[in-house]
Order: C-alpha cells, then sequence, then structure tokens
C-alpha cells in the first residue's frame, strides 16, 4: 500500500485545536468529560459546550421550588465551575445565535471571550409534564424525518422559546460546529454497557444527535464518547490531584443544585473516573507493501489514513466508510472497525493517484475489535461478544472467514493459577489512592435490566473499614440525588428529601469471563496468538491450539488492571503485558517467560499513556518529547521496513504528528503531516 509523496515545498497551514462537548443536561460534561475539559480550557483552548435539555427533571413535582428557577440555578452552576477551570472571574454575556427558525441562547465567558456554553433548553426526560410526555430528548431523535415536535422548558415569551423537532436540534448543532470549528467533538455514550448500570435515556440519545451532527458536518473532527452513569462500575482510574481538582470544580457548580445530596455516592464515584465508551487502543498503525509504514483513524464516522513516502510522511485522505466507532485495528493489510452493531473490514488500496478500500461486513460485533496474524500470517479478529465473553473470526488462506466462535473458559473444577511469592511488598506511588482507599472492585450482577453496581470508593484521603464478612456485597444503584443506601431513612439536607434505602439484596455475580471489558490485546505470529482480555479485576488469557480454536490459560497471576491493556513480544518472543495498575497511577509489566508468569515488575517511566486508554512502551529509556497538544487516544511506536522506529500520534487538532527515533535511541522533534 504505498502511496504518492507530498509536493516538494508544500507548506503546513497551522491548525488551532477547538473542541465541542454536546451533553444532555448541565454536569454531565463535569461529571463524565474532566479532567479532559478542564485541561482544555486551563490551556486557553476555545471550548463551547452544548447542553441539549434544561436539566428541570423534578423540580417543583412534591417541593415548593420553581422549574424555571432550577434551571436558571444549574446554568449558574456551569458559569461558576467554568470560570474557576479557567481561573478568571465569573462574568458571562449572553448572545443568540439564529439556526434555521429557532434561536440558540449562547452564554460567552466575559474574560475568556473563547468558552461557551449553548443551551436548547429541551425538556428533561424525566418530566413527567412535558406535553410529548417523559423521554422528549430520545423520542425527538427516533422520529427522524418527522414534523413532531417538543416545546422548550422556557419563559412564554422568551426568544429562546421554540418547539423544536428532529432536523431542528440536528441543524442547531451544525450551526454550532460551523460557527465554532471543533476538531474534537465529545459526547455521551451511544451504547451503554448492558451489564452495569443502566443510562439515563437523555444521555443516549444526546449521543446519537451529536453524532448525526458530526457525520452532517462534512470536515473531519475527531469524536470522543464517554461512558456515564456505569462509570462507577469501574475501578477508580484518576490520581490524587486531579480528582480533586475535578471535585473543586464540580463543588462550584453543585453548591447551586438543590437537589444534589452531597451524600450521594454515584456523584463521589464519578468524580474519582473517567473512562472513554470506544478505548481506541494501540494496533492502528501497521507496515504496509514496501516496508512503509501506515496510520488510520476514524474521523467525522469516516476512516481516513496518512502514510510514508520516500521523502516522509503524507495525507490524510478518505478511505470512506460511515458510521464508524473511533476504535480500529489492523492486521493482515485490513482495517477492522465497528459500524453501528456489526464489523466491517477495510482493505485499502492505491491506484490511479487516489486511495480506494474495499468493504467487507463482518457480522454482529459489541466491543471494540482487535486484530492479529496467527501462525499462517492471516489474521484473527476477537470483540467483546453480547454475553461479556470474547469471540473469534479467522480468516483462511483463500480470503475467507470462518463464522463467529465464542471462546470458552474455565471447565468445571479447573484450579486457579496461583500468583507468584513476592519477596518484598510492591511498592505504591507516591501521590496515587492508596490500596486502604481504593478496594479491589466486586463483579457487579448478571447481565440484567437494572444490575446493581460495585461499591463506590471513598473519596481520597478518607478511611475504609473493612467488612469481616468473607463474601463481598455490591449496593443497589441509587437514584440521582439520592444517599448511599443505608438500612434507616437518612437526615435530610435543607431542600432535600429525606431517603430510605430498600433492604439490601445478595448480589448476582458477574463471572470473570462475562466481565470482559474493552482494551483487549493480543500477539501473534509463528508461535501462535495468544489472547489477553481485561476485566474489572484481572487479565484472562487465551492460548491459540490449531486453527481458529483457542484454549483458555487462566487469569495472568498478579495482574490487577486499571483499563485496557497493551501486549508485546520481547526481543525473545516472549509475551509481555504493560498495563496501568488498579488503585493507582503506576504503569507496569508482566511477562510471560515458558508459560510462567513473572511478578508485575517496576513501573516504567519511557511509556505514552493517557488516561482511560492502554499504556504504549516508547522502546526507549528516555521518553520522547511532548507533543504540542495532547493525543486522542494514545500514540503508538512502530518500526518500518528499514528498521526506522516511529512514534506516531493523532493529536487534538486533527493531525498526525511523527516523531522518529535516532540512533541514540532518542526520539527527535514530533512533526504535522499536512
Amino acid at each position: 500500500m504505498t502511496g504518492p509523496a507530498r509536493a516538494a515545498g508544500q507548506r503546513t497551514p497551522p491548525v488551532q485545536a477547538g473542541f465541542v462537548q454536546v451533553v444532555a443536561h448541565p454536569d454531565d460534561d463535569l461529571l463524565f468529560m474532566s479532567p479532559d475539559l478542564a485541561n482544555d480550557i486551563r490551556r486557553g483552548e476555545g471550548v463551547t459546550t452544548v447542553v441539549l435539555s434544561a436539566g428541570e427533571g423534578h423540580a417543583g413535582i412534591g417541593d415548593a421550588h420553581d422549574p424555571l428557577t432550577y434551571v436558571a440555578q444549574r446554568r449558574q452552576g456551569l458559569h461558576s465551575a467554568y470560570a474557576a477551570m479557567a481561573g478568571v472571574p465569573d462574568g458571562w454575556r449572553v448572545e443568540t445565535v439564529r439556526s434555521g427558525r429557532v434561536n440558540i441562547e449562547v452564554h460567552t465567558l466575559t474574560a475568556r471571550p473563547n468558552v461557551h456554553l449553548a443551551f436548547l433548553s429541551l425538556p428533561d426526560g424525566r418530566d413527567p409534564r412535558v406535553r410529548v410526555g417523559r423521554r422528549a430528548i430520545a423520542q425527538l431523535e427516533a422520529d427522524r424525518g418527522s414534523a413532531k415536535c417538543s416545546p422548550t422548558v422556557t419563559p412564554p415569551l422568551s426568544p429562546y422559546a421554540h418547539c423544536y423537532t428532529h432536523a431542528d436540534v440536528v441543524h442547531a448543532l451544525v450551526t454550532l460546529f460551523t460557527l465554532y470549528r471543533p476538531t474534537v467533538v465529545r459526547t455521551q455514550d451511544p451504547a451503554p454497557d448492558r451489564r452495569y448500570t443502566a443510562d439515563h435515556t437523555d444521555h443516549k440519545a444526546t449521543a446519537k444527535f451529536a453524532t448525526e451532527a458530526v457525520a452532517a458536518y462534512g470536515r473531519p473532527v475527531a469524536q470522543v464518547d464517554y461512558r456515564d452513569y456505569n462509570l462507577g462500575d469501574t475501578p477508580v482510574n484518576l490520581g490524587r490531584a486531579v480528582s480533586a481538582a475535578k471535585q473543586r470544580y464540580f463543588a462550584d457548580y453543585r453548591a447551586n443544585d438543590y437537589r444534589i445530596n452531597p451524600e450521594a455516592r454515584n456523584f463521589a464515584s464519578w468524580q474519582l473516573r473517567m473512562r472513554y465508551r470506544w478505548p481506541r487502543g494501540a494496533s492502528w498503525t501497521t507496515r504496509a507493501a514496501g516496508g512503509r509504514l501506515q496510520a488510520f483513524a476514524v474521523l467525522s464516522g469516516r476512516l481516513y489514513t496518512w502514510w510514508q513516502t520516500p521523502t516522509g510522511w503524507s495525507g490524510p485522505a478518505s478511505l470512506g466508510g460511515s458510521g464508524l466507532a473511533p476504535s480500529l485495528t489492523t492486521a493482515g493489510g485490513q482495517v477492522f472497525a465497528r459500524r453501528g452493531g456489526e464489523l466491517v473490514a477495510a482493505r485499502p488500496r492505491y491506484a490511479g493517484g487516489r486511495w480506494t478500500a474495499t468493504w467487507t461486513d463482518l457480522g454482529a460485533a459489541t466491543g471494540t475489535p482487535i486484530a492479529v496474524p496467527g501462525r499462517t500470517g492471516r489474521p484473527a479478529v476477537f470483540v467483546r461478544d453480547a454475553k461479556g465473553g470474547v469471540s473469534v473470526r479467522c480468516q483462511a488462506t483463500d480470503g475467507s472467514w470462518t463464522s463467529w466462535q465464542e471462546l470458552r473458559g474455565p471447565a468445571a473444577g479447573t484450579a486457579r493459577r496461583r500468583a507468584p511469592k513476592r519477596s518484598s511488598p510492591r511498592p505504591r506511588p507516591t501521590g496515587s489512592p492508596s490500596a486502604s482507599t481504593t478496594p479491589t472492585p466486586t463483579p457487579s450482577a448478571s447481565p440484567s435490566r437494572r444490575p446493581p453496581v460495585l461499591p463506590s470508593l471513598p473519596l481520597p484521603g478518607t478511611k475504609t473499614t473493612p467488612t469481616p464478612s468473607a463474601t463481598p456485597t455490591t449496593p443497589r444503584t441509587t437514584p440521582r440525588g439520592s444517599a448511599s443506601p443505608r438500612r434507616t431513612a437518612t437526615t435530610p439536607s435543607p431542600g432535600k428529601k429525606a431517603t430510605t434505602a430498600p433492604a439490601r439484596k445478595r448480589p448476582h455475580v458477574i463471572p470473570p469471563t462475562r466481565d470482559v471489558q474493552d482494551g483487549m490485546d493480543a500477539v501473534g505470529g509463528g508461535a501462535g496468538i495468544e489472547l489477553f482480555a481485561p476485566t474489572r479485576t484481572q487479565v484472562l488469557q487465551w492460548r491459540q491450539s490449531t486453527g481458529c480454536s483457542f484454549v483458555y490459560a487462566g487469569a495472568v497471576p498478579g495482574v490487577r488492571p486499571n483499563g485496557p491493556i497493551t501486549a508485546t513480544r520481547d526481543a525473545g518472543g516472549n509475551p509481555t503485558l504493560v498495563y496501568e495498575e488498579a488503585g493507582s497511577t503506576a504503569i507496569r509489566q508482566a511477562k510471560e517467560t515458558g508459560r510462567t508468569w513473572s511478578g508485575p515488575a517496576t513501573p516504567l517511566r519511557a511509556v505514552f499513556h493517557e488516561t482511560g486508554e492502554a499504556p504504549v512502551p516508547t522502546g526507549s529509556r528516555v521518553p520522547p518529547p511532548a507533543l504540542p497538544l495532547p493525543a486522542v487516544g494514545v500514540p503508538m511506536v512502530a518500526t518500518d521496513g528499514t528498521g526506522q522506529v516511529y512514534a506516531v500520534a493523532l493529536a487534538e487538532d486533527g493531525r498526525l504528528y511523527v516523531s522518529s527515533r535516532g540512533p541514540a535511541g532518542i526520539y527527535g522533534p514530533w512533526r504535522p503531516v499536512a
């Protein structure tokens, strides 16, 4: 897959990063998209957050609070939080942006005029007083091509009082994209994991509206989806300083929201975590024909490529496709990605001065894919399936594919592997949550409509008392604004209703082989394929036997992952895992030699790592220079046919950056590819 060289003397135009968040409610951005959001505001980037619903919820139902007053108070809470993140006075001006037949209310931070809040004021999905009934945003999203509309929650004579149709919402978002020119669009979870806490219908509908608007915008942007309510079902993955800052900004908002109970454990747990719905992984660059490297990314739901030339790098070029999720993987000259609930494969070709791709539909897929070549050189592709386990398809030498096969777990009575003994305690990184404040998560319930969740972990600095019971329990999911589950009624704070939690029931535990998370990785080649699948508490291993058959090898001893993992082979061909350790921000590695695993090694230093993504070793003891601005996903390290090593990153300005490693093992400066 060799491509054309860039024209001599071609200049790279400056590109500035811009960010638009599309959320359902005031506070969704602070809870689920931070610290990403806060970091961009602090760096001085242009940031616009679009809030679809007014967020009135149940205000005025069962209390004397006026719903419109509550809407204004929640907006004031956002004002305070955004001003605090920007480090400027809390002063805003209101402007009007016209979009077709509707007016959009936009608030601009006076001391930072590149920070905006836009409000569409659609009804909250839990408000039963709305003319169209509950789930107004979800109804609009599902009602494509219809004239059905939902009135806004605004004063009767407000210039922003409208009745929005589906088309009006999409057009409003595209109008704001055109005005603020984002390179990154952040939104919520379009497909929440059904194994864990049920999500809000407004969140899902908002994510789908944002995805449709991104596709209609016409410019390539990186879309990033974030997990919402079930974020609390995962281990803590923010360090003390980061989570403390997130808590401070949310406290500025919370002071204006009378319906948030400070004792509610769900709100506390969300402030200790941030996770992406579709981790991008570290398998998006491959060695193409002629030994040259080729990188791929999904922008605006379409597949794009950059490629190495005799004189440098060139791109991007569109390979087509539509509705693709951001995560992808490459193997065997093909690119694999999710489109809706299906897995598709693209085979790129360069001919006649342009790039094209042949697309193949590989059937239903739930999670993000990982592909790796096996003994024959043909790829096997693995996905997390609808049952929470792993399924695989393999390509034969004639190009045909096997049907999906579910990988089996341990046989009945199979003994668990023992972890290797440690001669000394594992070092604990400074500034990370201690083991006493971050207990190992307990598997949640089996798939059901409303499963129980992991116990929320305490805020950093608080003490916990171990439960003497041998069987850990999992509390029930608490509704928004309620206190943590207790056997007796809580004393209400001013303006809040007392909550009596129901008696706890015995939790249904998800088996480890049904608790697989996105962020798997595998190693392949002549020695066969070894697959590694993280759960919330351990890493499971499967080993290729013959053909497309895989044998469960158990849980990797001593490894407690905090999210996606990276698998590589060392110089001797031994599989090596690199991962962030649960309960800390330390990066560790474990190696399998002769089918025996070593204990987790000292934290690595020279790695690429982004919160919520798999850590990637740089192959050098000297860390590469910092990118001009953060990466979308995690950078990747790849070696071309001549042995030259490159670090490749997709940055938040939408451009690919490349850094080459010199003979001394030191990486040079990052250079953008036009």
